[in-house]
């Protein structure tokens, strides 16, 4: 007795690649946030100004200038040109001292402990963000 199994395939190559640049845009993303949040808590705070200022900036995603007569807050951080990266800053003048110190202030660093802290979800947020786009492959 022989018995043929027949298993039937399909290429779906085109639309996993499109899932897999969604999983990573938004997951850059995502991450870039958790830093912004991190980074705003960690902020020496005078006025408030600086920590306010943070922002967060993919190609795609973030905050854009203001436009118009009387807009308020026209600095924002650049965009990265490239997809997946993500960019987490202030456009204040002042926030490269506070990061690094001067010759009379020692630093008081927010951004770079803002990201060590981050660094440990981004696996957990690649990880969500997979299960829901790739629901469909992983039943």
């Amino acid at each position: 007795m022989s018995y043929k199994t027949t298993i039937a395939s399909e290429w779906r190559g085109r639309e996993v690649k499109i899932k897999g640049n969604k999983v990573t845009g938004k997951s850059v993303f995502e991450t870039g946030l958790i830093v912004e949040g991190q980074a705003k808590l960690l902020t020496p705070v005078d006025t408030g100004r600086l920590a306010a200022s943070i922002t967060t900036q993919t190609k795609n995603d973030g905050n854009t200038a203001p436009s118009g007569k009387g807009a308020v807050g026209t600095d924002v951080i650049a965009a990265p040109i490239v997809d997946n990266q993500a960019y987490v800053g202030t456009p204040v003048f002042y926030g490269p001292y506070q990061e690094y110190g001067t010759i009379r202030s020692e630093a008081q660093p927010f951004l770079r402990p803002a990201l060590a802290l981050a660094q440990g979800r981004t696996l957990t947020i690649f990880e969500k963000n997979g299960r829901l786009q790739f629901r469909e492959f992983l039943r």
